[in-house]
């Protein structure tokens, strides 16, 4: 069933190549569709996270008091939860379903893996294609920045040296850099402590992107570059959105609040 699904996704990504020209902008292509499908998911996943944070002291407060008793705790939080109708699992769904994607695009890139000096899996479908008669010398590149999207960094600059590796260093810093500005964009709205905390998890995960992308192929790097930096965009403009919406909300709450006033300062002359 999951070689059926990394096949249907080659059959998809051959047919946009057919369209474009160039696998590696067939790729981008591919992502940013992906996105777009994915568009109100990442929506409501900023404004989870963006109203998780908001009940986050209420959140402390209730680990406080009920430091003691972890069961009347998860009561509560889920009772508050309930109250301000928010759920923490939105924030992971959109991460959740990408990732099948992202195996399944090192599936297709990937080559063969031996075990004990034998074939163990023969090598994705379009690592099979751009080894196959059928494809022409080159194809498996992106627009010749990226020679060759099955190879990654670490192959290159073991085989080729520095120079040759540094469009695909660049692919690796941007895989690792799009892990950190998430974070960042995060603690925008986020308390002094939570900011320390989201900075230092940015960190940690951008070194560990570092390490797991250097053996990765490039064109998977691809994928999550492209998939990441329209992710950024999406997050940026949300949480500008529900910035200037509670703005407003707060103005109109202050102005309200005024034209009441002296409505109350008249009624108490009335009644003296």
């Amino acid at each position: 069933m999951w070689a059926s699904f990394v096949q249907m996704l080659f059959e998809i990504l051959r047919q946009i190549y057919y369209f474009v020209g160039d696998w590696g902008l067939a790729i981008i292509v591919f992502t940013i569709l992906i996105r777009l499908l994915l568009t109100p998911l990442m929506v409501k996943q900023t404004r989870s996270m963006h109203d998780m944070q908001k009940i986050q002291p209420l959140v402390k407060e209730l680990q406080e008091k009920y430091a003691d008793d972890k069961e009347k705790l998860n009561q509560k939080t889920m009772e508050l939860y309930s109250e301000h109708k928010v759920n923490p699992m939105a924030s992971c769904l959109p991460m959740i379903l990408q990732m099948p994607l992202l195996i399944a695009f090192y599936q297709m890139l990937a080559g063969e893996t031996l075990k004990d000096g034998v074939v163990a899996r023969a090598g994705g479908p379009l690592f099979q294609y751009l080894n196959s008669p059928a494809a022409t010398s080159g194809e498996g590149s992106f627009y010749r920045i990226i020679p060759n999207l099955m190879t990654p960094a670490r192959d290159v600059f073991a085989n080729q040296g520095f120079a040759a590796a540094i469009p695909y260093i660049i692919l690796l810093l941007l895989f690792a850099v799009s892990m950190y500005i998430p974070q960042l964009l995060t603690a925008q709205t986020a308390s002094p402590e939570q900011q320390q905390q989201q900075k230092i998890m940015g960190i940690t995960m951008a070194a560990m992107m570092l390490w797991l992308g250097w053996g990765v192929p490039a064109g998977v790097l691809l994928y999550w570059d492209t998939s990441s930096l329209i992710g950024i965009a999406q997050q940026w403009l949300t949480q500008r959105a529900l910035k200037n919406s509670m703005e407003a909300s707060d103005e109109l709450a202050l102005v309200d609040s005024d034209a009441e006033k002296p409505a109350k300062k008249r009624s108490t002359k009335k009644s003296k």
